[in-house]
C-alpha cells in the first residue's frame, strides 16, 4: 500500500517558500533536475551522516509513478516495509547502475527545476538526456540507465 499525502495549494506554496529559504544553500550541494511531468527527479546524492566529496557521490533518479515490476531489494533490508516506497535508480561514478526501493516516512525530496524534452544535463562525470520517451543517464565509464513510467533499462 502506498500512502499519498495531498497538500492544499496554499499549504504546498508556503512549504516550498519556507523550504527554499531555509534549505536553499544546502540544495546547492545537491544539483539535479526533474522531468517535465515531475514524475522523475534526478540529483547528485549525498549521505548526510557521512558526507562524500562530490566526485564520489552517486547520481540518483527517483521515479514516483511506474508500472514496471518492482525490485526485490527494498533498500533497507526490510521486505515488509509498511511506510512509503519510492523507486530509485542509482548510478555510481565508477560502476554499473542498480535499482532499489527507498523505504521512508515523511521525506521531502530535493526540489529541482524541470528540464525540457531534448535537453542535455551534466555534472562531473554524469550526463543525462531528457526525451519524450524518458530519461537516459550514464557515468564516465559508460554505465547507466534509461527510465520512463512504463520501463527501465540498466546497463
Amino acid at each position: 500500500m502506498i500512502r499519498r499525502t495531498r497538500l492544499s495549494g496554499w499549504t504546498a506554496s508556503a512549504f516550498v517558500f519556507v523550504f527554499m529559504v531555509l534549505a536553499g544553500p544546502a540544495l546547492a550541494d545537491r544539483p539535479g533536475f526533474a522531468s517535465p511531468s515531475g514524475n522523475i527527479t534526478c540529483y547528485l546524492q549525498d549521505d548526510w551522516e557521512r558526507p562524500l566529496p562530490p566526485q564520489q557521490r552517486p547520481f540518483v533518479c527517483l521515479i514516483f509513478e511506474a508500472t514496471w515490476a518492482l525490485p526485490n531489494y527494498y533498500g533497507d533490508d526490510d521486505p515488509t516495509c509498511n511506510l512509503d516506497r519510492t523507486r530509485m535508480l542509482i548510478l555510481p561514478p565508477n560502476g554499473p547502475s542498480r535499482e532499489q526501493w527507498a523505504c521512508h516516512s515523511d521525506v521531502f525530496w530535493p526540489i529541482h527545476g524541470a528540464i525540457g524534452y531534448g535537453a542535455d544535463w551534466s555534472i562531473l562525470s554524469f550526463e543525462c538526456q531528457m526525451a519524450e520517451t524518458g530519461v537516459t543517464c550514464q557515468n564516465g565509464r559508460g554505465n547507466g540507465f534509461s527510465v520512463r513510467r512504463a520501463a527501465r533499462t540498466l546497463y
